[in-house]
């Protein structure tokens, strides 16, 4: 079978300070097929390659399409949006016929103008390859389900865990159902139960991981062939925010006395939104946080600086914790993976070894807090660090990077936005944190995957930012109301 493969995504947050357009894109890498076989791109094709290879598995004839992934930031440039948008339709064009679409994308994408991307492409997708082509969608588990989406997919997913390790696993699973679909051996259809609530849900603890752990046991259940847990994105600000439950359930097998796609979407949002409150991960506040870090025993504890986390839309430069430390007297400590291109280009010009006064992060405005002023010295400088990427393991360049230590703490500064996944952040930059007490990364949750297994403790600081997890107090203009925790709700 001929199938069109191509991968457009953006985590967007409508309160991010970052704007976004097709250098955002750019500077992660884009593929397009003028740059030559896809097999020979695989790290430009990110997630998409594992739908390639399972093509080449089984001997269909993939075609792949435009490839781009951004940092989350501010909706997307108009002009930009529609440009990648375009050039993604026209090779699905210049592809047909097919007998199936995979596309990868986030499911919370946003640009000016357009509210629901994701919605808007497939729509388009569908009238080019009308009615009877399985369309298979995988998405970020903080997808914002729209109407539209369901409307014209196939079949929709998502990863089921946060740190998103399972990418892989679930594009095979897509790539199964379309070609069973797309062979006649069944007929899916798509039931979404929106659950009003909006929050970040760890799945490798309690009660989330027995929770999914259920829905997995309930796609066993006759007729029912997908279960996603849509989280939601908090920080989109559209009607569509928020999380929900698709069922995916065969019409053949329903017909013939399956299970009840609509009961059971509806069962479990229930049992979603009774979670609410307890799948939460606990937060401490700035101060309290550096007390129990302080205070714990021996080993490296970890400070989860999720506020700042670039990965949900932070600018990564905050200096509220960093300060914090500083006016204690923390020492033998590491931070990063600090934003700030202008300060690396400072510490390239002055060397290694130079010992120079220096004025970081702080620079994208009031929530990344006042700028630090320090006396630096310029401990490593590094052209090609990289770690691998939680998605797909592929690298991930973080641009050049800059070590610099200011009393007794080792701060990693780096030009390419993005969190830190694994301790190779650190020391592909020239930092080893486990030699350090306390190590302070910007991420929400995705470092778990990394550095989880050696932590002496992990601890979770809601430090002012961006990212903070106080939702009365962002600025919500669109959002469907009532909305836990906005509001009192049931369901």
């Amino acid at each position: 079978m001929k199938c069109y493969i191509a991968f457009l995504a953006h985590e967007t947050n409508s309160f991010s300070p970052v704007p976004t357009d097709l250098s955002s894109f750019e500077e992660i890498g884009i593929y397009r097929p003028s740059y030559g076989p896809p097999d020979e791109h695989l790290e430009l094709l990110k997630g998409a390659a594992d739908f390639l290879l399972e093509a080449r598995r089984r001997g269909d004839r993939p075609v792949v399409g435009l490839c781009a992934l951004a940092q989350p930031s501010l909706p997307c440039l108009a002009r930009d949006y529609v440009a990648m948008r375009d050039e993604l339709l026209a090779g699905l064009r210049a592809a047909s016929p097919v007998d199936m679409v995979f596309l990868m994308m986030h499911g919370s994408m946003m640009a000016q103008g357009c509210d629901d991307c994701e919605g808007e492409i497939l729509a388009r997708v569908r009238e080019i390859v009308g009615p009877g082509v399985p369309v298979g969608v995988l998405l970020d588990l903080h997808c914002n389900v729209t109407a539209r989406m369901i409307e014209n997919a196939t079949v929709i997913m998502a990863c089921r865990e946060y740190p998103h390790i399972d990418f892989a696993e679930r594009a095979m699973e897509l790539y199964d159902l379309l070609a069973r679909a797309a062979a006649g051996r069944i007929r899916p259809r798509m039931t979404f139960e929106r659950v009003p609530m909006l929050g970040l849900f760890q799945t490798q603890r309690e009660p989330m991981r027995s929770f999914v752990d259920a829905t997995r046991a309930a796609e066993k259940r006759p007729g029912v062939l997908s279960i996603t847990l849509a989280h939601g994105f908090p920080w989109g600000d559209s009607a569509h925010t928020g999380a929900g439950v698709i069922v995916v359930a065969d019409d053949a097998a329903a017909a013939a006395g399956g299970a009840d796609a609509e009961a059971l979407a509806r069962e479990l949002g229930r049992d979603f939104f009774a979670l609410r409150e307890s799948a939460q991960v606990p937060l401490l506040g700035l101060d309290a946080a550096l007390d129990s870090a302080v205070s714990h025993p021996p080993g490296t504890v970890i400070i989860a600086d999720m506020s700042d986390n670039p990965g949900g839309g932070a600018a990564s430069d905050s200096t509220f914790l960093l300060r914090a430390m500083l006016a204690r007297g923390v020492r033998d400590a590491a931070v990063g993976l600090l934003w700030d291109p202008e300060a690396v280009r400072i510490a390239f010009a002055a060397g290694e070894g130079a010992v120079i006064p220096m004025r970081i992060g702080g620079k994208l405005g009031p929530m990344s807090g006042d700028p630090l002023d320090v006396t630096a010295t310029i401990r490593c400088l590094r052209t090609d660090a990289a770690q691998p990427h939680i998605a797909d393991g592929g690298p991930a360049s973080l641009g050049r990077t800059a070590v610099i230590e200011t009393d007794g703490i080792q701060i990693v500064m780096n030009e390419i936005r993005q969190q830190p996944f694994h301790p190779a952040a650190f020391a592909s930059a020239g930092v080893d944190p486990w030699s350090k007490r306390l190590v302070v990364v910007k991420s929400s949750i995705h470092f778990n995957a990394g550095f989880a297994e050696r932590a002496a403790a992990i601890i979770y600081c809601d430090a002012p930012g961006t990212l903070s997890s106080n939702a009365k107090g962002r600025p919500y203009r669109r959002i469907q109301r009532p909305i836990w925790p906005l509001d009192d709700v049931t369901m």
